[in-house]
């Protein structure tokens, strides 16, 4: 019998959320394209070494296996390709002055295939809104917009609106269904992260909103490997490219314990790590048997 963690995890990729670390470029540059200085180091316990992210391999406890390669051009990463059970899935990042500008994101799922194009707004250097499409066979499905809320430096809030055309109105697009995670922090690791989705009532038909709520805590001292990745493209992966599991990079450290609660049912596991020379983690399993390999570049 499948645990809730591999329900949760066909939603999010594995549940190893974290932190926005303030350092995590190099350069102090927050929220730009990967452009480390490599004599700097940016975050965890990791001494001046500074590694790349270029493949993750998870396996859950019935053997089902996903793979995630990440691609870099001039050390800023440009594609990312992920492979798993039902499909594949890959994301082209654009870049304007070190800032990725647009994102593409190609999903095959069941013999189906979704394209949605994003294009990312900055306001002093933050990521604050991306709007974009999504269509399949060149038929226009939705409408999106994504709006960033920041406490301080840290990003705390993530809404997504997605439009269809309204069929009484040809050319105008009403909500269907909106995303809101709300993300809470502790020191630079996430602590709390809750995410709800809402689906517009059909007529008397009323959804209550399906809210998963993830509490993480117990975090080492090493370097988190999905920090290494752009910290917008991770921030836009809290809802998109969920496949990648960049979301997992808001975080400084890698989190050891974690209580996931989904429609009222919770479920406690712990995760335990091997590290490389330099610090970073080459390993990851969990107490029901999901596990997750890094390699670096």
């Amino acid at each position: 019998m499948k645990n809730l963690f591999y329900y949760l995890s066909l939603i999010f990729g594995i549940l190893m959320l974290s932190s926005c670390d303030p350092n995590q470029d190099g350069n102090g540059d927050f929220l730009i394209g990967i452009d480390y200085d490599p004599n700097t180091n940016p975050g965890g316990n990791n001494g001046g070494t500074t590694k790349f992210l270029s493949k993750v391999t998870s396996v859950d406890s019935d053997g089902e296996q996903t793979t995630v390669d990440y691609i870099y051009t001039a050390n800023k990463l440009t594609t990312v390709k992920s492979q798993f059970v039902d499909g594949s899935e890959t994301a082209v990042l654009s870049y304007q002055n070190d800032q990725i500008s647009h994102v593409e994101i190609t999903t095959t799922e069941l013999g189906e295939t979704t394209l949605t194009k994003l294009d990312l707004i900055y306001t002093t250097g933050r990521l604050t809104s991306a709007s974009g499409t999504t269509e399949s066979n060149g038929v226009l499905l939705y409408k999106s917009t994504n709006d960033f809320t920041y406490n301080g430096e840290k990003v705390s809030k993530v809404v997504t609106k997605m439009n269809v055309e309204d069929s009484e109105n040809p050319g105008q697009f009403v909500l269907e269904y909106d995303v809101t995670s709300n993300i809470t922090f502790a020191g630079n690791n996430i602590s709390n992260w809750k995410l709800a989705t809402t689906t517009v009532p059909l007529g008397p038909i009323s959804i209550p909103p399906i809210v998963l709520e993830s509490e993480l805590s117990n975090y080492d001292i090493n370097k988190n490997p999905f920090a290494t990745l752009p910290m917008a493209y991770n921030i836009l992966s809290t809802h998109y490219n969920t496949s990648n599991q960049g979301i997992l990079g808001l975080s400084a450290n890698n989190y050891q314990a974690v209580k996931v609660t989904a429609m009222g049912v919770s479920q406690s596991l712990t995760m335990a790590y091997t590290y490389d020379e330099a610090g970073y983690p080459k390993t990851m399993n969990s107490n029901a048997g999901d596990k997750l390999t890094f390699l670096y570049k």
